[in-house]
């Protein structure tokens, strides 16, 4: 079939269109093929108008809800990483669902949540790893927390310490900066041992004290002065490859003496006894501020725990005002009293506890039956009853039965009274469920309680006050007092190092069961449900404290005496009752860590304090760095002399020729520096600064890598720099591949020391072992000032294994042109 459509036109006021159409069977013919009046055009035009602005406001609609629906989907995403922990992941959730609908308050209230507990997480994860060693990573995760919650002042504070610690910055990390003082009114501190050399010294001999304490002073450069009253004895000493401070223990504990550190390069000696140390110990007095007691017991214990430990002489004061303690005893003394410190105020570990009361009651009821009339009354009635009708009342007038009525008694002197009968058949079925999902967050410790519910009143007694008034007296008064119903929990948890939890748990619900009038006073009866035990659980650990299970049966028959005993036909005349009910009620608890107290080595080893006659402790002296001139080329670095060779000439020297003691000491040490090389433990560790020769331009910035060679177990690198600071800047240093080769994280850690000397430590995580074989250690990042030669010269050395022992090494220099 084929149409050929023509114009329309205008036909009694229509708009008619023809068409030709063919068909196969009839041929051609024309047909009308459309009649359309105006109005019907205009009210298709008006529907089509009308559904389109349908159509968009349904889109409208469902745009709505699809960004409704968008916020909801974030929201759960939220809700389920908060459950997982991932606090990052719940408050980039929350703050999804918080830009879709800002106007949410349930948004707003989880976001604001999650954004103060995800960068709590952050700074005390950063806490943990700053105090491992990791100090850029920890800065990391204080930028995180900032940058999650921007008003975070312990994050804040935290970067300032990282980074305090980072540049080594000679103020105190863990303490606010304050304004110096003028440099006349600083106090200095207890003075510290400062030898020249810290070579270990190796001495055999059989000689007077005297003189042995001047060979060592003398090896180390140190002066010796002795006590007026001290008197010299002669001992034998076998020293082999000790230190200074061993070995001048060594040597006290044999010849019964003591020494003191005069001046930075000076010792006094004098005979070791109560009264000597008494008079000519050093004091010094010493504040130490509480971090983490945030009560007065935990002061009074930290005190109490000084007290017992330190000497009787010893005296220390709590100030709770400040939440500090003040000291005043000798430096070694107050050494360990911060060792003590450090080790006793801690940050307490947190725990939160979800505590899940669920509480099913179910109670089946069947009353099925009829009920029949119980009983039956008749009662007579009077005869007679006469009733007057005046303007304004009306009077009725009866006669009551008298015995002369008895002869004319009938049916209608008598009304019976027949009780009610009744048909039940009645199904009651109800399941309640209540669940009770309270949280709850302690320190260890600590005790903590939560109450959810409300107070009813209950009546404890009335009294007569006495007193009246001129127009009535008052009554007895009742006193009140309120009780608290629902959800009440106690608890005190303990965390143990092996990630389980102690909690003394108390737990009651209570709930207004009915009430009940006692002497006309209506009083609640409150039903209560209590659990307290002591269990120890695991972190994350469900544990079910206790179910309590009641059931109640009950079965009630009542009908006609005799007929409701009859089979199958008494139930006509019988109602049967039957009540089951049950309630059960179960205690679920989930304990979580979340902070915990970390305890390093450095917290549990032993320390040791010296004998009875007083506290000494053995230390590490810190030596001062000796500036260099390093703008020319350092030359090779000449072998010391063995301690046993410069000892053995300086005890057999005259005191009064210094210069030929040195002499003999020097020809002694040239003629044993192939002993020694002998005796080393095996190839040294050595270490190059690579490229060993280098061309910058001014203003360019280069690397030079420190490379170890023949690395054997090699734990931990301590080195120290120097460099031209005048045509070089160091702008940062980072860690090589040897040390973090196995996939460790590596501590690098460097302090300006001034001059052009930097101290450079790096050292891999505690528990594992050494690395072994050739790489970089770190890398050194410079900047050339300005035209000029420069020496970047590894000035001391070392090396420890993962036990901690010492291994040889040597160090090489680099030249740098700047052109």
């Amino acid at each position: 079939m084929v149409y050929l459509v023509g114009p329309s036109r205008q036909k009694n006021g229509l708009n008619v269109r023809f068409a030709c159409v063919y068909n196969v069977r009839s041929g051609w013919r024309a047909e009308r093929v459309g009649i359309l009046n105006r109005g019907t055009m205009d009210r298709r035009r008006r529907n089509f108008f009308l559904g389109i602005i349908f159509l968009a406001g349904i889109f409208c609609v469902l745009s709505q809800s699809a960004k409704a629906q968008s916020a909801s989907t974030w929201n759960k995403r939220g809700l389920a990483a908060e459950q997982r922990e991932d606090y990052d992941a719940a408050f980039e959730a929350y703050r999804q669902a918080r830009l879709l609908k800002p106007g949410d308050l349930n948004y707003k209230t989880h976001f604001e949540r999650m954004r103060f507990q995800a960068a709590a997480a952050h700074v005390d994860r950063g806490r943990v790893l700053r105090q491992n060693g990791d100090v850029n990573a920890a800065l990391a995760e204080f930028q995180r927390a900032i940058a999650i919650d921007g008003g975070n002042q312990a994050a804040q504070q935290e970067i300032v310490i990282t980074q305090q610690q980072i540049s080594s910055t000679p103020t105190a990390l863990d303490a606010p900066a304050v304004i110096p003082a003028a440099p006349s009114s600083i106090s200095a501190g207890p003075i510290e041992l400062q030898p020249v050399s810290t070579d270990p010294i190796t001495l055999h001999s059989v000689e007077d004290t005297k003189n042995i304490y001047q060979a060592i002073g003398k090896l180390a450069g140190l002066n010796v002065i002795f006590d007026p009253d001290y008197t010299s004895k002669r001992i034998q000493v076998d020293l082999n490859n000790v230190g200074l401070s061993d070995a001048l223990r060594i040597v006290g504990v044999m010849s019964g003496t003591f020494w003191k550190p005069v001046t930075g390069n000076t010792i006094f000696v004098a005979q070791n006894t109560r009264t000597k140390r008494t008079d000519l110990d050093t004091m010094a007095v010493q504040t130490f501020y509480l971090t983490n007691a945030a009560q007065q017991n935990d002061a009074n214990e930290v005190l109490t725990a000084l007290r017992n430990v330190m000497d009787q002489n010893v005296k220390v004061f709590l100030v709770p005002s400040q939440n500090a303690i003040v000291m005043r005893a000798t430096p070694d003394q107050l050494l360990l009293a911060q060792e003590l410190m450090n080790n006793l105020d801690r940050a307490k570990a947190e725990v939160v506890v979800d505590v899940a009361v669920l509480e099913v009651n179910k109670d089946h009821m069947t009353n099925l039956g009829i009920q029949l009339p119980g009983s039956f009354s008749i009662t007579p009635q009077t005869s007679n009853a006469t009733t007057t009708t005046s303007t304004t009342t009306t009077t009725t007038t009866t006669t009551s039965l008298t015995l002369n009525n008895l002869a004319h008694l009938n049916g209608t002197n008598f009304a019976v009274s027949i009780g009610s009968a009744a048909l039940a058949a009645t199904l009651s079925d109800s399941d309640t469920r209540v669940l009770q999902n309270p949280r709850l967050r302690s320190t260890d410790g600590q005790r903590a309680q939560l109450k959810i519910g409300q107070r009813i009143p209950v009546a404890t007694g009335s009294y007569n006050s006495g007193v009246s008034t001129g127009v009535a007296s008052v009554g007895v008064q009742t006193q009140f007092q309120y009780i608290d119903i629902g959800v009440q929990i106690d608890l005190t948890p303990t965390v143990h190092q092996n990630h389980e939890i102690s909690l003394k748990m108390k737990i009651e619900v209570s709930t207004h069961a009915n009430d009940e009038t006692i002497s006309g006073v209506v009083e609640p009866v409150i039903g209560q449900r209590i659990s307290e035990q002591v269990i120890q659980l695991k972190e994350g650990e469900p544990s079910i404290l206790s179910g309590i299970l009641t059931k109640t049966e009950s079965d009630s028959l009542g009908g006609t005496p005799g007929l409701s005993q009859i089979p199958l036909l008494g139930r006509i005349f019988s109602n049967k009752t039957r009540d089951r009910a049950s309630t059960e009620i179960v205690f679920v608890l989930v304990p979580h860590i979340v902070r915990e107290s970390v305890l390093t080595r450095m917290n549990t080893r032993p320390i040791d304090t010296g004998t009875g006659q007083g506290i000494e402790l053995r230390r590490e002296v810190v030596v001062a760095p000796v500036s260099a001139d390093v703008s020319t080329p350092v030359r090779p670095t000449v072998p010391p002399m063995t301690a046993s060779a410069a000892a053995a000439a300086l005890i057999g020297a005259n005191p009064g020729s210094a210069a030929d003691a040195a002499n003999a000491a020097q020809k002694a040490a040239n003629d044993a520096i192939v002993a020694k090389n002998a005796t080393g433990s095996g190839a040294p560790v050595n270490f190059t600064v690579t490229p060993a020769t280098g061309v910058q331009a001014v203003g360019s910035t280069f690397q030079l890598a420190v490379v170890a060679n023949n690395a054997n177990d090699l734990y931990s690198v301590p080195l120290q720099v120097q460099f031209n600071p005048q045509v070089l800047q160091l702008v940062n240093v980072d860690s090589g591949e040897l040390m973090g080769r196995d996939g460790q994280a590596v501590a690098v850690v460097h302090r300006d020391e001034g001059n052009g000397v930097v101290t450079i430590s790096a050292s891999r995580p505690p528990g594992v072992k050494g690395v072994n074989g050739q790489g970089s250690v770190a890398v050194l990042t410079f900047k050339a000032m300005t035209s000029g030669d420069s020496n970047v010269a590894l000035t001391k050395v070392g090396a420890k294994n993962s036990g901690q022992g010492n291994l040889p090494a040597v160090g090489s220099q680099a030249v740098v042109h700047v052109k």
